[in-house]
């Protein structure tokens, strides 16, 4: 007497399921990839991001700088009028 498995001799179920099997292999090897995939490219956008962080950062800065530069120059000239203009309105 044949055993079955779910209604089916188990001479064709063992060939059904290895073919599933090795199906469900490729799958999960082809998943895999796609998944190391993606974990390399979420590494190089965050490494892509923080440069660009950085970068933006040292913008900032320069652009800070060169406005105070700006302002203390102004700042001085401003100062030397009101001290010019005390020694005009003194004499």
């Amino acid at each position: 007497m044949e055993a079955f498995d779910f209604g089916i001799p188990n001479g064709t179920a063992t060939g059904s399921r290895d073919s599933e099997l090795k199906g469900l292999q490729k799958e999960h090897e082809q998943k895999s990839m796609k998944i190391e995939e993606l974990k390399k490219q979420i590494e190089l956008t965050k490494c892509r991001l923080e440069k660009k962080k950085k970068e933006v950062t040292e913008e900032e800065r320069g652009g800070f700088n060169s406005l105070s530069k700006k302002y203390n120059s102004l700042r001085e000239e401003f100062n030397a009028m009101v001290v010019a203009g005390k020694l005009t309105k003194s004499k």
